[in-house]
């Protein structure tokens, strides 16, 4: 009988599902939250790991291991269900408002399907209110990423004033963003944007709108193919040498499916042939 390879079928599989993942945000189709990194993942490692499972023998323990990697992904990912319909949040009594060359928001009425549109070269214009003056607070701005917020910017606002509303506009977004550190190229996509500051936090969802399939987009495509060509270079064979041995016990014949292999493993992609077949 064939080998069992599911700790290799469920990486494969996982692997390719986070090239999906990262797609599906690049290109601003859905950002990357707990049903994309970690349930679509955990779903394409099992499909995989059952690829390379069924039907072959071997020692249970690397197909336990597997199970434990996809598992804690899956139970995790599938939390994901009920942020579907979410929208955007502000709590604490402060208000946010903001103007693109693309779109404008107030941050709540954006979705996961529906994000506010900002052109990284184009302008933007933004008005922030508090519900009593914060006098020398913190402030933070984060990417959440499979639902785990990533820091990407934090300061201490004086506000000497005591002023209840502050704002401003810029005219080139991306020039802005790299000034304050932050590239915008790896942030093209849709993504949950959260921030707080001194008793307000919320997020919404923003959608850094790209030029078409750029770079990284290709690069995860391209990855996201390979994978799949090394999973089906993994299975094809098993099955080959597997309806070949059924083949020859029907017609009374025995094959030493591991002698079927041999050449396959050593690195040719044509397995030896049968009696019959000369």
């Amino acid at each position: 009988m064939l080998l069992r390879k599911p700790l290799s079928g469920a990486i494969l599989g996982i692997l390719i599902g986070l090239c999906v993942a990262v797609v599906l945000a690049r290109l601003g189709i859905w950002p990357p939250d707990r049903l994309t990194v970690f349930l679509l993942p955990a779903v394409t490692g099992l499909l995989g790991m059952l690829l390379l499972t069924m039907g072959r023998e071997g020692s249970n323990t690397t197909l336990v291991i597997a199970l434990i990697l996809l598992v804690p992904m899956a139970i995790w990912g599938a939390l994901g269900f009920g942020e579907i319909d979410q929208n955007g949040e502000l709590n604490g009594g402060c208000t946010v408002t903001a103007t693109s060359d693309l779109d404008t928001t107030t941050v709540t009425d954006t979705s996961r399907s529906d994000p506010f549109d900002v052109d990284p070269d184009g302008g933007l214009a933004w008005t922030a209110t508090s519900p009593e003056a914060f006098m020398d607070y913190d402030w933070q701005l984060e990417v959440v990423v499979g639902g785990i917020a990533i820091p990407i910017e934090s300061d201490t606002e004086p506000n000497d004033a005591g002023d209840l509303e502050n704002g401003g506009e810029v005219p080139d977004v991306g020039e802005y963003a790299s000034a304050r550190g932050i590239d915008l190229g790896l942030y093209v996509g849709v993504y949950q944007v959260g921030g707080s500051a001194a008793t307000c936090d919320g997020f919404g969802f923003v959608n850094i709108v790209g030029e078409g399939i750029d770079p990284i987009t290709i690069i995860a495509l391209v990855l996201a193919l390979i994978l799949v060509i090394i999973l089906a270079i993994l299975f094809y064979p098993g099955r080959r040498a597997k309806r070949e041995a059924e083949a020859a016990a029907a017609s009374g014949e025995t094959i030493d499916v591991h002698e079927k292999l041999k050449g396959y493993e050593a690195g040719s992609t044509e397995l030896p042939a049968t009696d019959d077949e000369g």
